[in-house]
């Protein structure tokens, strides 16, 4: 029997030629066993070996350093067409139980990401809620992960995932039963779509990695597909103000400018002023403007003039159903057996849009060229977009996701540079025609609302995903965890806001504001001036192990130095315990607490004082809270050392250099205005400067942007 044999690393697979059996191991243990085949439209399934001689099929296996990568095609070899509904890479079992645990992956930007036990399951939708948070065309019986999945236990770990999702939504349908056995299947949809005769078609190729640990199978998988599929990663992440979590659909224009003059009184780092929902009369008619705006270019002139990128929200693909654009044109309209498809809740019934009609590719150039080229936003949020991959009939006979990135790219050549922040979108399916993704739900004015589901908004619904999709961040594009509510007027704790704000400081990503700004107390303030201005990057630890990773570390590669956030997302006050030398070289370690959340709101142990601490900091933290603590090495030779910075991810992409040197420490800044920095003193040790602040062993610094120098002397 002929078969096709990859070992690379801990990674065995083996393909048997004539009957399409997958077989793969980890170091001689079994850990997935099954065949591959494509299934028709018809239900029938063909296998490799089959005595269908209208369509045969080829298996390509490569060898993908410590993985391997494989690929099903289908060629049409007889005189009529074949609908092709499927590829299944693997449909069998696997040798992990309830006892293991799954990466489950969401479907688009707000369906829950997490690892979960086999015998858990997150919360289930309401009926209502299923078009927007799920997979429709996904069977509804079983466990479904999109792109990628992964399996732990004790047997090891085996990370699947797609490398190319240009022309399909793929998933992973999984089921464990009472007896402790696994089926998966890892499926690349192809909707239905019409093989000709003589024509061939592909399935993505399937990454199996048996060798790497959990995250860094994610990142090799998430370079991967940036690499294919080209993906945007803007240099820098922007910052800015948005009007959605206090205004909602009721903000007017002179809310904007109301809110500009607040923004040019504080005078903080503010990237984009963006007007969310609310202009408009419907979704669809974008370009016909609501009570309170007269002109949209005369506001997006008074955005520019205050010093702001002007920032636009719309959901192009998402159409009300009592809509000018609905009643004019229902044949642009989604449907199924000739009625509108239900895309969803929000103004009453809602329909999507098809993406392959011509006169909706028309419509989606004229309505971009309007917004940036006559009223001239430069920054785009686009919203509710998987409606434009719903299942549906389609003008042009092509799979769901080739009619998704039809849409983005008619988009995207129509505001060519722009700014594009995607938002309620398929994941991987968005890569390379979005600059930034939102990828989890939305934040809101509380934690959590009994008996919702993991897609609703919810600050803890946000965090969960934030935590888990964090591989995506800087490789597919720029992360975006969406808006901070740092106001007290909300029914968040000063604990919650703190542990969100540490979470966006020390992951990297967009850092948007959404209070109305006259309702932001001086602590709430300070607060959001310390996450800016954005890191590059930040590692999540914990990713494999837990629903909820409760540790982000961002590094100092100047000099080593680190942030480490340690949170308590349970219910209850919990003590938690951060020890420097997991984090930083050396033996002998520096720390300082520089944010730890009250354990009764309103007060508790937060360090207004910069104290030094040389072993493992523990503190008491509220529920929903954090302890982030700034580590550093101590040097061998008395001296002092650069520890902190009053901004919460230690200023670790701004501090480029750090040297000590003719008893000076020479640190060069890459910032758009000063920052303090705490420097550990020790006792033989002051500031030249005499009238440098000093507190008990440390000294607060400001570097400027450029080359600084601090001297120090000895009491000697």
């Amino acid at each position: 029997m002929t078969r096709l044999d990859v070992t690379t690393g801990a990674t065995t697979v083996l393909v048997e030629q004539e009957t399409g059996r997958v077989h793969v191991e980890n170091e001689e243990q079994t850990l997935l066993d099954g065949h591959l085949g494509v299934r028709l439209a018809d239900g029938t399934v063909v296998r490799p070996g089959d005595d269908d001689a209208s369509l045969t099929t080829a298996v390509t296996l490569e060898a993908a350093d410590g993985a391997a990568d494989l690929t099903l095609t289908v060629t049409n070899e007889g005189d009529e067409p074949r609908r092709i509904q499927a590829f299944d890479l693997l449909d069998g079992t696997a040798t992990f139980g309830p006892d293991d645990r799954v990466f489950e992956h969401g479907y688009q930007s707000w369906s829950p990401t997490a690892t979960l036990g086999l015998d858990e399951r997150f919360p289930p939708e309401t009926e209502r809620a299923r078009p927007q948070m799920v997979d429709l065309a996904a069977p509804d019986d079983v466990r479904t992960s999109h792109g990628l999945t992964a399996l732990t236990g004790e047997r090891g770990t085996v990370t699947l995932g797609f490398l190319d999702h240009e022309a399909y939504l793929s998933r992973f349908e999984m089921d464990t039963d009472a007896e402790g056995t696994t089926q998966v299947r890892a499926c690349c949809p192809a909707d239905g779509v019409t093989l000709e005769p003589g024509e061939s078609r592909a399935s993505a190729p399937l990454r199996i990695d048996a060798t790497r640990s959990l995250p860094d199978a994610l990142a090799a998988l998430a370079e991967t597909i940036a690499d294919r599929m080209d993906a945007r990663v803007p240099e820098r992440a922007p910052t800015g103000w948005c009007s959605w979590y206090h205004y909602f659909t009721e903000v007017t224009a002179d809310d904007v400018r109301t809110n500009l003059d607040a923004l040019d009184a504080w005078d903080a780092d503010f990237d984009v002023v963006q007007l969310d929902d609310g202009y408009e009369v419907a979704f669809g008619d974008w370009r016909t403007l609501d009570e309170g705006f007269d002109d949209m270019r005369e506001l997006r002139e008074d955005v520019a003039a205050a010093g702001y990128t002007p920032g636009l929200w719309l959901a192009p693909f998402y159409v009300q159903a009592d809509s000018d654009l609905a009643a004019a044109h229902p044949e642009w309209l989604l449907t199924r057996d000739g009625e509108p498809v239900d895309a969803g809740p929000r103004h009453g019934p809602m329909y999507a849009l098809d993406t392959t009609h011509p006169g909706v590719e028309r419509w989606l150039r004229e309505t971009f060229e309007t917004v940036v080229d006559e009223w001239g936003f430069d920054y785009l949020k686009l919203d509710f977009l998987y409606a434009a991959a719903l299942p549906g009939d389609r003008t042009e006979d092509v799979t769901r996701a080739t009619a998704y990135r039809h849409g983005l790219e008619v988009i995207r050549e129509a505001v060519g540079e722009t700014f594009v922040l995607g938002c309620g979108a398929p994941q991987f399916a968005s890569v390379g025609l979005v600059d930034a993704m939102r990828v989890g739900p939305d934040t809101a004015p509380y934690w959590h609302r009994a008996g919702e589901s993991a897609s609703q908004p919810a600050h803890e619904n946000a965090v969960r995903n934030v935590l888990n999709r964090q591989f995506t961040h800087r490789r597919l594009w720029l992360n975006d965890p969406d808006c901070q509510l740092v106001r007290s007027t909300t029914d968040l704790t000063s604990a919650e806001r703190e542990s969100f704000a540490a979470l966006v400081a020390l992951t990297g990503g967009t850092n948007v504001l959404s209070d109305a700004l006259a309702e932001i107390d001086d602590a709430g303030r300070t607060l959001f001036e310390r996450t800016l201005p954005p890191v590059t990057n930040g590692h999540v630890d914990g990713v494999g192990e837990r629903e909820f990773p409760n540790r982000v570390v961002c590094e100092r590669p100047a000099d080593g130095a680190v942030a480490v956030a340690a949170f308590n997302w349970t219910d209850e006050p919990r003590t938690l315990r951060v020890d420097p030398r997991a984090h930083v070289d050396g033996t002998e370690t520096l720390a300082w607490v520089t944010l730890a959340s009250p354990t009764t709101d309103g007060e508790g142990d937060a360090e207004t004082t910069p104290v030094v601490h040389d072993g493992v900091v523990e503190r008491t933290v509220a529920p929903h809270g954090t302890v982030l603590v700034h580590c550093a090495s101590r040097p061998a030779a008395s001296r002092p050392v650069v520890l902190g910075a009053r901004h919460l991810a230690n200023a670790a992409t701004q501090v480029r250099s750090v040297e000590w040197r003719d008893a000076s420490l020479r640190v060069t800044l890459d910032a758009p205005a000063p920052m303090d920095l705490v420097v550990w003193t020790p006792d033989e040790w002051r500031r030249a400067d005499t009238d440098a602040a000093t507190t008990g062993e440390t000294t607060i610094v400001t570097a400027t942007p450029g080359e600084n120098r601090f001297a120090f002397t000895t009491s000697d």
